[in-house]
């Protein structure tokens, strides 16, 4: 039963599209919390990619259970910017400027659609965009 309820969760999703119309408003009490990618069951996964929205306007992403940015966050309709701190990161191999520096990163995700516990958003440019689902951990 449990395995149906996982596999409903991370396929479903991806067959119906949009969770909600396109023209979607978020509520930026029930964005608050900790959201992680790749399903629910990543919620206690010590490698997975999370955001946490806070109550006061600042958020925090990383891996598992250390932040790599920090910053604030704001909700305009079904757009939800950041920005944030970025911590050095000594492995960075993309650009060596920014290797061993904190660096500033701006950020806009449209709102595709929304549940109580999951969020689908795109982010990036024209182009370069990467679509991803959220899943709000309890």
């Amino acid at each position: 039963m449990n395995y149906r309820k996982i596999l409903l969760f991370l396929i479903f999703p991806f067959l119906s599209g949009p969770l909600v119309a396109a023209d979607v408003t978020v509520n930026t009490n029930s964005l608050q919390g900790k959201w992680v990618k790749d399903g629910k069951n990543n919620c206690d996964t010590a490698a997975a990619e999370y955001v946490l929205f806070r109550g006061n306007g600042t958020t925090e992403a990383g891996r598992g259970i250390e932040p790599k940015s920090v910053g604030f966050w704001s909700v305009s309709g079904n757009i939800i910017t950041l920005h944030m701190l970025v911590i050095p990161m000594e492995d960075d191999t993309t650009n060596a400027f920014f290797r061993g520096r904190y660096s500033y990163s701006y950020l806009t995700a449209e709102v595709l659609g929304s549940t109580d516990d999951v969020i689908e958003i795109i982010t990036g440019t024209t182009g370069n965009t990467k679509r991803m689902i959220l899943a709000k951990c309890t």
